[in-house]
C-alpha cells in the first residue's frame, strides 16, 4: 500500500475528517489543474471542504477560495458540513476561504458583471451529487464571463481490476434507482454521468473547450468504493421496498435485483469481504473559455 504524502498528513491536521487517501487524491488533481499561488478560485460543490483545504493551501496567503455548496449544514458523517467548515475557518487556512451555503447558480447570479473573473472554477467529485444532469448545464451557462479556466473531476466508470468492479456496478445501480424515484433523495450518487457525457455537456454550451484530460487508478487508500458498495448492500431490502411502494413495475424491479446480485457477485469474486472493495478509476479534465 502506498503511504500518504507528507502534504496529505500535514493537511489532515487542519481538515477535521482526516481521510488521507482523499486528500492525496485532491492534491494530485490540484497539481494537474495547475493551481498557482495567488489564484482566486471558485469551488462548486465543496461539501465538507476536503478539496477546499487542498485548494486553500495551493493558492497560498495571497490567494483566495470561494467555496459554494447548497447542502444542509447538518448533512454528512462522521462530521457534518457545518462542523468541518467551521473547523477549517478557525484554522491556519481560514483567512483564505469564504464558504457560501447556497445554490451555485444563485451565487453566480449575485456576482456583478464588472467583477474580476476567477482564475479557476473547480468541480471536484460533486457532479454525481446533482439531483439531475440539467444542473451541470445550468452551472456551465451561469459561469459565462466568470472564469477562463474550468477544472472538473469525477469517477470514471472504469474498473481496472476485479476489486473495483463492484463500485462501478453500484454507481450505475444507484443511478437507476434515483431515476425511478417519485421524490428526490439526498444521497451521494444521483446523477451518474460518464466522462464523455460530462465533456459533451460542457462543450455543447459553446463557452468552454476541452484542452486537457486524463484518467488515473485510485489508490487503495481511497475508500469511496467501499463506502458506496457497503451502504448499497446493507440497504438492499430498503431500496427495493421503496421502489415497490413507488409503483415501479415488476419488470424494472427484476432488472434492479439482477444488478444487486451482480454487485454481490463482484464482492464474492474477491473473497466475499466488502472491505476489500476498491474505488474505481477517476477522470479529470481542464477546459478553457472560448
Amino acid at each position: 500500500m502506498i503511504e500518504p504524502s507528507a502534504k496529505a498528513k500535514e493537511l489532515s491536521q487542519i481538515f477535521l475528517d482526516s481521510n488521507l487517501g482523499g486528500l492525496d487524491h485532491r492534491i494530485n488533481l490540484t497539481k494537474f489543474w495547475g493551481i498557482t499561488p495567488g489564484s482566486r478560485v471558485l469551488e462548486i460543490g465543496c461539501g465538507q471542504g476536503d478539496c477546499t483545504t487542498v485548494l486553500a493551501d495551493a493558492v497560498g496567503p495571497d490567494g483566495h477560495v470561494d467555496a459554494v455548496d447548497p447542502g444542509a449544514p447538518d448533512y454528512g458523517a462522521p462530521y457534518t458540513l457545518a462542523q468541518c467548515q467551521s473547523n477549517l475557518l478557525a484554522g491556519p487556512l481560514g483567512s483564505r476561504i469564504n464558504f457560501h451555503n447556497t445554490d451555485p447558480v444563485a451565487f453566480l447570479s449575485t456576482l456583478p458583471s464588472s467583477a474580476k473573473p476567477y482564475d479557476f472554477v473547480v468541480l471536484a467529485h460533486c457532479i454525481w451529487y446533482f439531483e439531475t444532469p440539467v444542473i451541470l448545464s445550468e452551472i456551465i451557462s451561469a459561469l459565462a464571463g466568470h472564469t477562463t479556466r474550468l477544472c472538473l473531476a469525477e469517477w470514471g466508470l472504469r474498473a481496472n481490476r476485479a476489486e473495483t468492479l463492484p463500485h462501478v456496478v453500484t454507481a450505475l445501480l444507484l443511478a437507476n434507482i434515483e431515476a425511478k424515484r417519485l421524490t428526490p433523495s439526498t444521497r451521494n450518487v444521483r446523477s451518474v454521468l460518464s466522462p464523455q457525457q460530462i465533456v459533451n455537456n460542457v462543450v455543447e454550451k459553446g463557452r468552454f473547450a476541452l484542452v486537457e484530460e486524463t484518467r488515473g487508478k485510485s489508490g487503495d487508500t481511497l475508500q469511496d468504493g467501499y463506502w458506496e458498495v457497503s451502504d448499497l448492500l446493507r440497504n438492499r431490502v430498503k431500496f427495493l421496498d421503496r421502489m415497490k411502494r413507488d409503483g415501479v413495475s415488476n419488470k424494472e424491479i427484476g432488472a434492479l435485483v439482477a444488478m444487486f446480485d451482480s454487485v454481490q457477485a463482484g464482492v464474492d469474486i474477491i473473497g466475499g469481504n466488502v472491505k476489500d472493495v476498491k474505488t474505481m478509476d477517476w477522470w479529470t479534465g481542464v477546459f478553457e473559455g472560448i
